[in-house]
C-alpha cells in the first residue's frame, strides 16, 4: 500500500509540473489575446464595416459633397497615413478612407492579392458604403497599381485622380536593382513568416516589449488607434502579402494606356531629398523622377507638383500641400475648368 501512496504521489508531482509547464508555456499567448481585445475596445475604430466577398473590410467616410474623394494607402500601410490630411479636406467635400485586407482593420484573406482581386474588392466595398460615382481616386506608392486597373476595369467611375508618389508599372524593372530586391524581399518573406507567426501566437512578442509603438509628438492622438493594431496574431505580416503579386499587379496595369480627359494630379517627392551615395542611388532618383513625370501622358488634364522639402511618404511630409492641391483637383472637377494642365512646379 505504501509503494502503491508512493507512486501516487509521485504522478501528482509530475502532473504539477506539466500543469505549471503548459501554464507558462501558454500563458504569455492568452495575455497577449486578452490585451488585444483589451485594446481593441477601449480604442472603437472610426468608420464602417461591410462583409465582401467573405471577409470584413473597414471604410471611414467623413465631410459631405459631391465629388467624393476616396484615399488609398501605400503598402504596408493603413487608412491612417491619411490621418493628416483626411479631417482638413472634409471640409471642403465627402472623404473616404480605407483599409485593404489585412492592413488596419480588414480582415485578412488568402492569396492572390493583385490588384485586379484588390480593386474588386474596392468596387464591392464603395457599393455598399454608398460611394457615389464617378468619384476622385487618390493613391500613394503601390496604389499607382491599384488605380491603373480601377480605371481599365470601371472607365466610367472616375472623374478625377491623383497619384501621390505612385508606383508605376515599369518601375519593377526600370529602377536599378528593384526586381532583384523584390525577390529577394518576396523569398525572405516566406523563409521568416513562420518565425513571425510563432514570436505573436505564442504572446513572446508582447512578452518581450515588442508590442509598444512609438508615436510622434504631433499624432499623439492617434496613439490608441496604433496601439491597437499591434501584436494581432491574425494579422502577422498580412500588412505585407501584396509582396508575393507586386509583379502580377503591375503586368495587370499596364494594360491601362490612358484614363482619358479627367482632371490628374501628380505629387512627387523632392529628388534632393534623396541620397546619392552610389551610381545606383543616383540612377534610381533619375528614373523615379522620370516615371513620375511620363505619369503626365495619362490624362490631357494633368498636372505635377514637385513636394519641396518631402521624401516618399508625401501624405506625413508635407500635408499642407497635399490638401490644398487635392482641393483644387475638387473644385477643377465641380467646374471643368484645369487651368494648369500640362505644367510642372515645385512648391
Amino acid at each position: 500500500m505504501a509503494s502503491r501512496s508512493k507512486r501516487s504521489s509521485f504522478a501528482r508531482f509530475w502532473a504539477s509540473i506539466a500543469g505549471l509547464c503548459v501554464l507558462v508555456l501558454f500563458a504569455p499567448a492568452l495575455v497577449n489575446l486578452a490585451m488585444v481585445k483589451w485594446e481593441h475596445a477601449h480604442n472603437p475604430v472610426p468608420g464602417a464595416f461591410y462583409e465582401v466577398d467573405g471577409a470584413q473590410m473597414h471604410i471611414n467616410c467623413t465631410g459631405a459633397g459631391s465629388p467624393t474623394v476616396v484615399l488609398e494607402h501605400a503598402a504596408s500601410a493603413s487608412y491612417m497615413l491619411w490621418r493628416r490630411v483626411q479631417p482638413e479636406l472634409s471640409r471642403v467635400t465627402r472623404v473616404c478612407s480605407y483599409d485593404r485586407a489585412g492592413h488596419g482593420w480588414s480582415s485578412t484573406r488568402e492569396e492572390p492579392r493583385d490588384a485586379k482581386t484588390i480593386v474588386h474588392e474596392l468596387h464591392s466595398l464603395l457599393d455598399q458604403a454608398d460611394v457615389k460615382r464617378p468619384f476622385i481616386y487618390v493613391v500613394h506608392s503601390a496604389g499607382g497599381l491599384y488605380v491603373r486597373e480601377y480605371a481599365k476595369e470601371y472607365p466610367n467611375e472616375l472623374n478625377g485622380v491623383a497619384l501621390l508618389e505612385a508606383s508605376s508599372p515599369q518601375q519593377i524593372d526600370e529602377l536599378p536593382g528593384w526586381r532583384k530586391s523584390w525577390e529577394e524581399d518576396t523569398l525572405d518573406r516566406r523563409r521568416t513568416l513562420w518565425k513571425d507567426k510563432l514570436r505573436q501566437w505564442s504572446g513572446w512578442d508582447r512578452l518581450l516589449g515588442n508590442c509598444q509603438v512609438a508615436v510622434s509628438e504631433q499624432d499623439k492622438s492617434y496613439t490608441g488607434q496604433y496601439q491597437a493594431m499591434q501584436c494581432r496574431p491574425s494579422y502577422v505580416d498580412a500588412d505585407e502579402s501584396e509582396l508575393p503579386d507586386f509583379d502580377t499587379s503591375s503586368k495587370q496595369a499596364a494594360g491601362l494606356r490612358e484614363l482619358g480627359r479627367i482632371p490628374l494630379l501628380i505629387i512627387s517627392r523632392d529628388p534632393s531629398k534623396d541620397s546619392a551615395a552610389s551610381p545606383d542611388d543616383i540612377a534610381t532618383v533619375q528614373v523615379w523622377q522620370q516615371e513620375q513625370e511620363e505619369a503626365m501622358h495619362l490624362s490631357p488634364l494633368s498636372w505635377r507638383i514637385i513636394a519641396k522639402g518631402s521624401g516618399h511618404m508625401v501624405p506625413l511630409d508635407r500635408p499642407d500641400l497635399v490638401i490644398s492641391q487635392l482641393t483644387s483637383l475638387v473644385n477643377d472637377v465641380r467646374t471643368g475648368d484645369v487651368s494648369n494642365s500640362g505644367t510642372t512646379s515645385t512648391k
